[in-house]
Parts: C-alpha cells; sequence; structure tokens
C-alpha cells in the first residue's frame, strides 16, 4: 500500500473518536501542506502570495483547520488551468495520490477518490475528498500592503511561504466580515448556519493577538472609528448557534466551541475596543 494512503489512515484512526467532517478537515490539513510545498517550490507559482484561515492555521498556530487555500496572484500571471494541471501532476507522480480536477473560475477543486478508502463514506456516499484552492486577481488589491516569507516545517517538508504581514491579512479578514454574505441551507431552503463561525473565531485571534490593523487596506472606513462602529453592529446580529455549528467541524474541542457560541459576542465587544 502507497505510504500517502499509509499516513492518510492514521490519521483517520488517531482521530477515531471525532465526527467524519472533523476528520475530512484533518485530511484536507495534511494534503495541503503538499499543494503548497509544490507551489513555492515551483519558479511559475512562488510569487503568489498565500493569505486567508489557512495561512494563519499551517503558518501562525491559529487553532483551528481551514478548507480551502486562498492566494492573491499580484502579478497577474498565473493561468489557472496550468496550475490544475500542475497540481495533478505533482499529486499523481510525486506523492502517488490520483486526482481529478474541476475548475470554476478563479477557483480549482482538486478531487481524491480516497473517502471510501479511509472508512468515511459508504458506497451510497461520495469518494471525493475535496481540496479547493482559489487564485484572487490582486490588480484591485490594496496597495499599502507588506508581504513577509514564513517559513514552514510540516509532514518532513521545509517550504519557504510568501504571505502578507498580519496587520495586512487582519485587514482582509475585516473586509469580509463587512462583506460576507454566507449560509447553509437544507433541501427545504431552511437556513441551518447563518453565519461564518471561522471569519469570528479569526478575528478574535487577532484582536487578542494586538496585531496593529493596517487600516489602509480597509476601504470600507474612513477611521478606526468608524470601523469600531461597524463592526460592533454587525457582532450584535451574530447567532450563536451558528456559531457553534460552523466551528465544530475545525476544532477538536467540542465543549471550548459550545461554550465560545456563548461567549463570543462579549469577547469580541470587549476586544474591539482595544482596537487599533
Amino acid at each position: 500500500m502507497k505510504k500517502i494512503i499509509l499516513e492518510l489512515e492514521n490519521i483517520v484512526k488517531e482521530n477515531s473518536d471525532k465526527t467524519d467532517s472533523y476528520k475530512l478537515n484533518l485530511l484536507k490539513n495534511y494534503l495541503q501542506v503538499f499543494a503548497l510545498n509544490f507551489i513555492y517550490s515551483d519558479k511559475k507559482y512562488g510569487n503568489l502570495v498565500f493569505y486567508g484561515g489557512s495561512v494563519l492555521s499551517q503558518c501562525y498556530g491559529l487553532p483551528r483547520f481551514s478548507e480551502d487555500l486562498d492566494f492573491v496572484d499580484l502579478s497577474g500571471q498565473i493561468k489557472i488551468d496550468n496550475l490544475a494541471d500542475s497540481l495533478k501532476m505533482y499529486f499523481e507522480k510525486e506523492i502517488g495520490l490520483s486526482v481529478a480536477t474541476k475548475i470554476q473560475k478563479f477557483r480549482i477543486y482538486l478531487k481524491f477518490p480516497i473517502l471510501r478508502q479511509l472508512g468515511i463514506a459508504n458506497d451510497s456516499q461520495s469518494d471525493w475528498l475535496y481540496l479547493k484552492v482559489e487564485i484572487f486577481d490582486g490588480s484591485d488589491f490594496c496597495k499599502k500592503y507588506k508581504t513577509e516569507i514564513r517559513p514552514l516545517f510540516k509532514f518532513n517538508l521545509s517550504m519557504l511561504i510568501k504571505t502578507f504581514d498580519l496587520s495586512t491579512l487582519m485587514a482582509t479578514k475585516i473586509r469580509a466580515i463587512l462583506h460576507r454574505k454566507w449560509g447553509k441551507i437544507n433541501k427545504k431552503g431552511i437556513i441551518l448556519i447563518s453565519v461564518k463561525g471561522r471569519d469570528y473565531f479569526d478575528l478574535m485571534w487577532y484582536l487578542q493577538k494586538e496585531v496593529n490593523l493596517n487600516l489602509a487596506c480597509v476601504k470600507e472606513v474612513e477611521s478606526m472609528e468608524e470601523l469600531r462602529k461597524k463592526l460592533s453592529a454587525i457582532i450584535d446580529k451574530i447567532d450563536s448557534r451558528s456559531v457553534v455549528l460552523d466551528l465544530e467541524n475545525f476544532i477538536a474541542d467540542k465543549e471550548f466551541v459550545k461554550n465560545l457560541g456563548k461567549n463570543i459576542k462579549d469577547i469580541l465587544k470587549e476586544e474591539i475596543k482595544k482596537l487599533h
């Protein structure tokens, strides 16, 4: 049996007490590192700027998993179909995993047919583990940003990751919160989750780290006072139950997530007062 499959099987076995949704995110977290290793070892793609929840999780110690790999293409030179083909070839030839690809505008889906083999899906369920890679056009990105290089050592791989500094990363998260229209509905159209709890967890993390926000990259406001007011208004409307339902697939400690859902509004309101 291929080594990579053994590693994935071990991940599943070591987390046998967790939900299947959590196991899926563990597996994605593992495979993300291989995708990052390819991207930052290739001259064509090495200038992509990694950002979003995944860069916090992989490079800065954010204590939650993330589903997607998000990048900004500041050069405007990346051809997404070429990247999809290159990732497919890398996973198949170098890692030993079969993969199908699907492209939707700026998004690549890497589809690994492994869930039944790993015991996470039965014959009536999908066999695909999806890993999503998104490449955003950087032509309209804030001009007053800084990038930095972060070393990443995981799973016997070593790489240098290009990302934004934490001040700019925080600005991208706040902009997401200001604009996010997101939710999960069932087949009957009933809303199951109304907010992306991950956004507010990440905001809490930034605030408690006392990151100096790059306000110049938050185009929606002209002052820190205006931003505090806008964020406070949004936080007032957070559905605590939705925060829990979203976060429980990305954090192992269910009791912590449950308690966080009850308290996150108060925590954020207090932390936002110190936003600087």
